[in-house]
């Protein structure tokens, strides 16, 4: 017994060795510099002590862009009520707005993972008004009711004229945990997880006057006796889950490097909107003039709303590449960075438009998408 527990003996001594020597390698890595960093090392940010704090503010400029939200068509012929020739649909125009980015975080004293809190807001109002060519003419789209406006199903209104307004609210928040890490001394890949919350705002108002009427010499809404036809369309987007994503940076010379960020999320939440389509036929308009025998509804204003939700998972993308520039003060206490990117994020599935009729539906799989520069300073101490 006793020789067998002394032929045993130089394995437990290669155990004790190999384990000392682990132990070591990790205490001696807390004090790598980037350029001596080995693969899979902690990324440090050169700041002296063992817990910091960061905060990041920066500006965006950025445009909201959206599906199935078409407000007309453009027809080329203006004697035709039946269907549009050489039809072209009409999307609303959107314009670029400034919003912003805000967050926070803090290195724990585990295994130096981080905690971040980040917040991102944009606010986009863009109003335009189209006229038509002569010999075209505009044609509310299919998601508006237009039954409401001559009491007739097979036809058509023609207008001359289409002001829309469009506003996008967007706010996200992301609850995120990371650890930043080398791959090599010029090379960061650093993946992060945590939890991505999106509220979403948009509405559409377009508004149509100037009507045409083949063989008749009036306009039932006409802009001179306060006449228009109007839809209103609004969608609201709420939504929570999980978030997992990748942040890259490719060190080179004077402090500059390349980065890139690209995250996705499966968010569950609820989708609604709601749609209202309005007619305000002119005081100079009155039913005997398409047919004695009838009466229509549109002498009078009418409207027409359906308002529906729909609870359901949507996913979210983004990706963002862009220059970093850090700066890490001489008593090693404060580091700088800047970034200066661009920022593309998509938002699936939240654009449910209702076709404002009896028979009902919705659109299925068209989103929301931003897209634009960004410009973020940060501190770390």
């Amino acid at each position: 017994m006793n020789v067998r527990y002394l032929k045993q003996l130089p394995i437990w001594m290669a155990v004790l060795g190999l384990h000392a020597a682990a132990s070591d390698r990790k205490t001696a890595m807390q004090d790598y510099n980037p350029s001596d960093c080995a693969e899979l090392c902690w990324r440090s940010n050169g700041i002296e002590c063992e817990e910091s704090w960061d905060i990041n503010a920066g500006a965006i400029y950025f445009q909201a862009r959206a599906q199935g939200v078409d407000v007309a068509q453009l027809s080329q012929d203006r004697n035709n009520t039946s269907f549009p020739v050489n039809g072209i649909g009409i999307q609303p125009e959107e314009s670029l707005w400034w919003g912003f980015k805000v967050g926070g975080g803090y290195k724990l004293f585990r295994q130096d993972w981080r905690v971040t809190v980040d917040y991102t807001f944009l606010n986009t109002v863009t109003n335009t008004e189209l006229t038509a060519a002569y010999g075209s003419a505009y044609i509310p789209s299919i998601y508006s009711n237009q039954f409401i406006g001559d009491g007739l199903v097979n036809g058509f209104l023609l207008f001359n004229n289409i002001e829309v307004g469009v506003r996008n609210v967007i706010n996200n928040i992301q609850i995120l945990a990371n650890r930043p890490t080398y791959i090599d001394k010029r090379v960061e890949l650093s993946p992060f997880y945590g939890l991505d919350l999106s509220f979403i705002t948009r509405r559409t108002v377009s508004v149509f006057s100037n009507d045409f009427i083949p063989g008749q010499t009036f306009q039932e809404y006409a802009t001179q006796f306060g006449g228009f036809f109007q839809n209103y369309q609004k969608w609201s987007w709420w939504g929570v889950g999980p978030t997992v994503g990748l942040l890259t940076k490719w060190f080179l010379d004077y402090d500059i490097s390349l980065y890139g960020r690209v995250y996705g999320s499966l968010n569950y939440g609820s989708s609604r909107v709601r749609t209202s389509t309005f007619s305000k036929p002119g005081v100079n308009v009155t039913a005997f003039a398409f047919n004695p025998t009838a009466v229509y509804g549109y002498v009078t204003p009418q409207e027409a709303v359906i308002d529906n939700t729909l609870f359901q998972f949507a996913p979210e993308f983004s990706y963002q590449l862009g220059f970093n520039w850090s700066k890490l003060t001489e008593n090693k206490d404060l580091l700088l960075q800047f970034n200066l990117g661009y920022e593309a994020t998509y938002f699936f599935n939240i654009i449910k438009t209702i076709t404002n009729e009896a028979a009902y539906r919705i659109e299925d799989g068209a989103g929301l998408g931003i897209q634009g520069l960004i410009l973020q300073g940060s501190i770390d101490f």
